[in-house]
């Protein structure tokens, strides 16, 4: 299953620059802009006036080894740290990561 996960990140996912203390590497992987900075779950956030929170980001990419949390992403030259890092497992066998990410330069939500 993993094999074949990899594939569509290949073929159907954009280039992303994995920036950590171990490996520098382009992999393949997909991103989507979230209205939520909230760690435990996905569900939006508004504040008083309605307005979503900008920059963040859930970003689906191949299991890596070396990423872990405030590691940077690069991706349409902006850059992204990784705030929470999941696996995703089918059955006994992990198949992909999601990682939650801030936009570098944006202001500091996540209390960390």
């Amino acid at each position: 299953m993993r094999k074949t996960v990899e594939k569509i990140f290949r073929r159907y996912g954009v280039p992303i620059l994995v920036d950590s203390a171990q490996e520098n590497r382009m992999v393949y992987g997909f991103v989507q802009h979230t209205a939520t900075s909230a760690r435990k779950h996905l569900l939006p956030e508004y504040t008083p006036l309605g307005k979503l929170p900008q920059g963040h980001y859930l970003m689906l990419l191949p299991l890596l080894s070396a990423l872990s949390c405030n590691d940077v992403l690069r991706y349409n030259d902006k850059a992204y740290i990784v705030r929470r890092l999941e696996k995703v497992w089918f059955g006994a066998e992990a198949i992909y990561c999601w990682c939650l990410c801030e936009e570098r330069g944006e202001v500091d939500q996540w209390g960390v």
